[in-house]
């Protein structure tokens, strides 16, 4: 705080400098105050018993200032410090040094609405302060967020630009619909916060995490709320500050594939013969050498080393990913203010090049913030905010799989340079069409995506001050919209050239709006009774509405040549679609807050909420919550004993609430009705209406969120160890699922309010100072969460749901949902091996038989090299395909953990997150398993296949004995490349599953702040300049590029920890620069 504060002037001793003849009975006292490392700029300087006679400290920590001489004690004071009191006496000269407060209670917590101190709380929340938010440099808040507050889970769904990011809080509440939080920015609600609001126009966050302290929210808090506030101008001279960072991003990791031609063209032969496709192979790697020469098997080997040994192929990885990609930030900040007025002014840049080609996020946004005291007791402020985004790359990259899969080699049928600068997708997929990846960078060249968006949004808010106790305050926002975004490919896709009669040259293009307004109108009773009974009433009336439409369509067959002209009116649209929206609110609230003598604290709120999105009759909710919180270190028995000294802060919290989940699909409980074109007389044109296939449900309700909590807070030697424990039940019930209805209705599908879950779980929160000194100090932060979900009810004489992910080539597992069991289930079958030789009895005609006891395939008779999956009949003999739970995508426990060191002018920060006991379904790895011929392969893979084919004759070995020679220790290998396992790979499997768990050294920053007596003569107060490097090192056992994956489809409790293939995460390194003037 002392940085923020450094070129803050004196307002108030500017007022007291006129001439001293003018106050012959006053006297001037001059100081310094500082704390134990250095001055202290902005501390409070005041006569005690008269405020109004006060000024500040200069940025030398200086003060000057004229009192009584009546005056005997002066009251020194700045935020994080313990005020003192300093006698006066004879002294014309002060030196004061202030201790940092020595208790975390003060701090100001926002709670909705409202803003108490922490020692005040009785529900569960977590706070991030600015300081914490830009230690670090992050692009976005949500990237900040990271790990820094307990029972809150931020995912990044890939390392692509502006890739969107899912969050939860304490699990999630909802099966099928939305799990997101709210976000409030300073009293408004706004969408994708984290996002939209700059990092260094954050103040604070404060996470409300039980029902106690959500319910004031209502209908929106069953998700979790997060709160933040944004900085606003300070009194004293103007301040400008302006940060900076250039970041230099590279690949952190690459995935091990074949990299060796020789061992890679014998692999593709292999494959291509137990296929029957050897032709095919010859026409690419063996020159087109005809299968029915005499000399094409027995020497095939031969030719192969001949041609291919010591041949380098192509790195893949490197030629896509392996540059290196610039991110920079600007921000300049500008605050001032008087008195009664006070300013802020920023500006913020946020650039970021992707490392692949055409992939980059450009983000600008300008704020304006104004409080001012109009007259005594009535207050504004307004605050506004514009920014604009172009997101080029379409912020989303899925190819991953086309990158790794690609040929290291050309053969004969392809030189390098064509192999790598032309699309060999229509030559390879002619000649086997199961062949399925264009060439990557071609593809990514011949795409042009890019998504432009605007946001502006002014709120303001009037409130004044009557009846002494009572405060009426009117607020409202608006907030305005929109967006495009156009693709548009050329000659080059292989749309184009595999389709150009058809399909050609094309494209897509979609705009959006939207509008939202908020009025709030609070009023607040506050008074203290009889110096122990602090009550505090809160009245609101709240009103939101919202409005949205967007279009798309898609077009194609473009001319050729198109010159990158991409005339819609050359083209043909041949999709297209139109959408409009409306979401109202109408909400009235109380809450009431009551302390008695600081020891036992009372909180009590509702809420009633009003909703469109249901049906006369069920429009509206009501959600109660009340909570109380015994501050025991407050007790004459625990001050009068010796625990005090070591044990200086302990509450004990208890919650209890009901919220609901407004974040649900658009007419639920209405039949849609589609309009569509009915031929008569087989001519078209003719309109005509036909009722969608799901019913509507008039006696649709809210989702509903019952939760209980229990807290401790303690704090020990003086605050310099501070825990937070909390215990959370959540059960949500009513849940909205699309339940199969009787045919006989005349509809398939119909809303239900029928599902009900539960998540149980611990969070922990530690703080401490471990050393502190004058020149060093080390302090370490701590979070804990650990979640459990469990499925309680399903729709009507139904145990489980099952959501289905992937597909046969992308990589697919089955999630089930089943009831008693946990959320985040993966379903398929087990793994075993193969089959080996010692599985088999040859009999005398050459033919194998599987010995007794061995598992038997679902059909059939397996061969050496298949895959063996378990035993799933009754009598554990046979594989049938019947699913059984394989992994689970939901971690036990994730958190934090922050250490910071403090030397002279030195800063060190290291701080690490991790995630413990999930499991990560590989889909990446599954979608490269053997498949097309001319495809790599991982090199775990291709190293240790199971052989089949005899070198010596080109051929399928036939005899146990031989194949057993071909693969020495051949139960430690993988499948053979047969057609039967080509089938098999195409299901879930357990070999696909791998553990999740990973500790990761995030953020490591090492910070140098200049002396001030070097800045000074050139108007700098301070100055900072650091070196960052983010996702360091991550020790995990996930052999895909990052075990930190976000959920398929973005159902984020139901589908979690699986790993489709996106764009990988890079490794940065930073470079910036603080400065204040």
């Amino acid at each position: 705080m002392r940085i923020l504060h450094k070129t803050l002037c004196l307002l108030m001793l500017l007022l007291m400098s006129c001439p001293l003849s003018l106050f012959a009975q006053n006297k001037t006292i001059t100081g310094t105050v500082r704390d134990a490392i250095d001055v202290v700029i902005g501390a409070s300087v005041t006569v005690k018993g008269n405020s109004s006679i006060g000024t500040i400290t200069d940025m030398n920590g200086d003060f000057k200032l004229s009192v009584p001489a009546s005056a005997k004690e002066l009251v020194v004071s700045f935020i994080g410090y313990d005020n003192q009191t300093v006698a006066i006496g004879n002294k014309t000269h002060l030196d004061v040094t202030l201790k940092e407060s020595s208790v975390m209670l003060e701090e100001v917590v926002a709670i909705g609405y409202a803003k108490v101190k922490r020692k005040d709380l009785t529900g569960a929340t977590s706070s991030v302060s600015s300081g914490e938010l830009v230690a670090v440099p992050a692009t976005t808040a949500a990237q900040a967020l990271q790990g820094k507050a307990a029972g809150v889970n931020i995912v990044t769904s890939s390392g692509a630009p502006d890739a969107k990011m899912n969050i939860t809080v304490r699990g999630g509440t909802s099966i099928t619909q939305g799990n997101e939080p709210l976000y409030i920015v300073d009293g408004f609600e706004m969408s994708d916060a984290l996002v939209n609001i700059d990092v260094n126009d954050i103040e604070s966050i404060d996470i409300l995490k039980d029902a106690s302290s959500t319910a004031i929210y209502g209908a929106r808090g069953s998700n979790g709320i997060i709160l933040i506030t944004t900085k606003s101008g300070k009194k004293g001279k103007t301040q400008v500050s302006y940060n900076t960072y250039l970041s230099f991003d590279k690949l952190s990791k690459k995935l091990d594939v074949m990299s060796n031609v020789e061992d890679f063209v014998k692999y593709q032969y292999e494959f291509a013969e137990l296929h029957g496709k050897s032709g095919i192979w010859s026409r690419m790697y063996d020159d087109g050498m005809g299968i029915d020469s005499p000399e094409f098997y027995p020497g095939v080997y031969g030719r192969i080393s001949d041609r291919y040994a010591g041949v380098s192929g192509l790195d893949w990885q490197d030629e896509v990913f392996g540059g290196t990609a610039l991110t920079q930030t600007h921000n300049v900040n500008v605050t001032t203010g008087t008195e009664k007025t006070q300013v802020l002014l920023s500006y913020n840049y946020a650039g970021q090049d992707g490392l692949l080609a055409n992939h980059s996020s450009n983000k600008s946004s300008f704020r304006a913030k104004i409080n001012t005291e109009l007259w005594k007791g009535i207050r504004l402020d307004v605050n506004s905010m514009f920014s604009t985004k172009t997101t080029m790359g379409g912020g989303a990259y899925s190819g991953m799989k086309s990158v790794l899969l690609q040929p290291i080699n050309g053969g004969t049928l392809f030189t390098e340079d064509e192999l790598l600068n032309t699309q060999t997708y229509p030559d390879l997929t002619s000649m086997d069409s199961s062949y399925d990846t264009a060439n990557p960078i071609v593809a990514n060249n011949a795409s042009t995506s890019k998504k432009r968006s605007r946001l502006y949004t002014v709120n303001a808010g009037l409130e004044f001050d009557f009846l002494k106790h009572f405060t009426w305050r009117t607020a409202g926002s608006y907030t305005f919209s929109n967006g495009k975004s156009t693709s548009f490919a050329d000659e080059n896709s292989t749309a184009y050239l595999m389709n150009a009669s058809t399909m050609g040259i094309n494209g897509s293009i979609s705009n959006s709006e939207s509008y939202k307004y908020q009025i709030t109108n609070t009023l607040n009773y506050s008074q203290t009774l009889a110096k122990k009974h602090k009550v505090n009433v809160l009245l609101g009336h709240e009103v939101t509405y919202s409005e949205s439409e967007s279009n798309s369509m898609k077009l194609r067959k473009f001319p050729y040549p198109n010159h990158g002209l991409d005339q819609l009116d050359q083209a043909e649209v041949y999709e297209k679609d139109a959408d409009h929206k409306r979401s109202g609110l109408v909400s009235a609230f109380a809450r009431l807050n009551y302390t008695y003598d600081e020891r036992y604290l009372l909180t009590a709120t509702v809420r009633g909420d009003g909703s469109y999105k249901f049906a006369k009759g069920r429009k509206w909710g009501i959600f109660p919550s009340v909570s109380g919180a015994w501050r025991i270190s407050e007790e004459g028995f625990w001050k009068d004993s010796n625990l005090s000294n070591i044990v200086n802060n302990l509450k004990l919290r208890v919650g209890y609430g009901q919220t609901g989940n407004n974040n649900i699909g658009e007419y639920l409980y209405t039949t849609s009705i589609v309009q569509t074109d009915y031929p008569v007389n087989n001519v078209e044109g003719n309109m005509a209406y036909t009722p969608s296939t799901t019913l509507g449900n008039k006696e649709l309700k809210w989702e509903t969120l019952t939760s209980s909590n229990v807290g401790l807070d303690l704090s020990l030697f003086n605050s310099r160890v501070n825990l937070t424990a909390e215990w959370y039940n959540n059960q949500s019930g009513d849940l909205l699922m699309k339940c199969v209805i009787p045919a006989s209705t005349g509809y398939a599908y119909q809303y239900q309010n029928v599902g009900k879950i539960r998540n149980r779980g611990w969070e922990f929160s530690l703080n401490t100072v471990n050393f502190s000194s004058k020149n060093f100090r080390w302090t370490t932060d701590l979070n804990l969460s650990f979640n459990r979900s469990k499925v309680l009810a399903l729709e009507s004489l139904q145990n489980e749901k099952t959501f289905s992910v992937g597909g046969n080539r992308s990589g697919m597992v089955n999630y089930h949902a089943v009831v008693g069991e946990a959320l985040g289930d993966m379903y398929g079958y087990v793994y075993e091996g193969i089959y080996t030789t010692d599985d088999f009895i040859q009999t005398t005609d050459g033919k194998l038989v599987l010995r007794d006891g061995v598992v038997k395939p679902q059909n059939g008779t397996p061969q050496p090299g298949d895959i063996k999956f378990a035993a799933d009949n009754e009598d554990g003999t046979q594989f049938t395909r019947k699913e059984v739970k394989i992994g689970n995508g939901t971690p036990d426990c994730i958190g934090g953990f922050n250490n910071t060191f403090n030397f002279y002018g030195f800063d060190l920060s290291v701080f690490m997150k991790f995630s413990i006991g999930n499991d990560v379904y590989n889909a990446t790895k599954h979608s490269m398993s053997p498949y097309a011929p001319f495809q790599n392969v991982p090199s775990e893979f291709g190293d240790n296949y199971y052989r089949l084919i005899d070198p010596l004759t080109g051929k399928t070995a036939t005899s146990l004995t031989r194949i057993r020679e071909l693969n020495p220790e051949e139960s430690s290998r993988l499948w053979n490349l047969g057609a039967t396992n080509s089938n098999y790979i195409t299901y879930p499997s357990s070999y696909y599953v791998e553990d999740g768990s990973y500790l990761r050294i995030a953020q490591l920053t090492l910070g140098y702040t200049l002396p001030k007596k070097w800045l000074q003569k050139y108007m700098i107060s301070n100055a900072r300049i650091y070196f960052t490097a983010n996702n360091l090192a991550t020790i995990t056992g996930y052999s895909g590029y990052d075990p930190e994956v976000s959920a398929a489809k973005d159902e984020v409790i139901c589908t979690p920890g699986y790993d489709s293939s996106t764009y990988p995460r890079s490794r940065s390194y930073v470079i910036g620069l603080n400065l204040t003037f």
